[in-house]
């Protein structure tokens, strides 16, 4: 393993990079959220690899987002994401950028923790909808 790298922590999780993996730890039902969504084969070509290490800690290949080279290509994901979503059964609830890699023109869906099964009635995070803020932000990948 590699020097230990703070990326990110609050109250609720802490996330570093160490060698050519990202790790997460954080409350266990968050963990055990992130880590069926990042397993779950249906959305599998639009998630990193993923490796559960507790209950409370998982760690994903490290993703190295790049910009969008063909934006046609890019954005013709948006409806198999959805589907795969729906296949799922989860509601991601939370596409904005920071969520939203691009890696070869294909988006890659990180940050699960806070997603819903679709027919839980607790509101996403973003009240608009997986569609909306997926459409709005793969665009806006396309812009930069």
């Amino acid at each position: 393993m590699g020097e230990r790298v703070n990326l990110s922590g609050n109250a609720i999780a802490t996330t570093w990079r160490e060698g050519d993996w990202i790790y997460k730890q954080q409350p266990k039902h968050f963990a055990q959220n992130e880590y069926y969504a990042l397993t779950h084969p249906a959305l599998h070509k639009y998630t990193p690899g993923c490796a559960k290490l507790d209950d409370e800690k998982i760690c994903m290949t490290d993703i190295q987002t790049e910009l969008v080279t063909d934006a046609a290509a890019f954005l013709s994901h948006y409806w198999l994401v959805l589907h795969a979503l729906k296949s799922a059964g989860l509601r991601h609830g939370d596409l904005t950028e920071p969520h939203v890699l691009v890696v070869n023109n294909r988006p890659i869906i990180i940050d699960w923790a806070e997603s819903r099964l679709w027919d839980d009635p607790r509101p996403d995070k973003r009240i608009e909808g997986d569609a909306y803020w997926l459409r709005k932000t793969m665009e806006a990948l396309c812009q930069k």
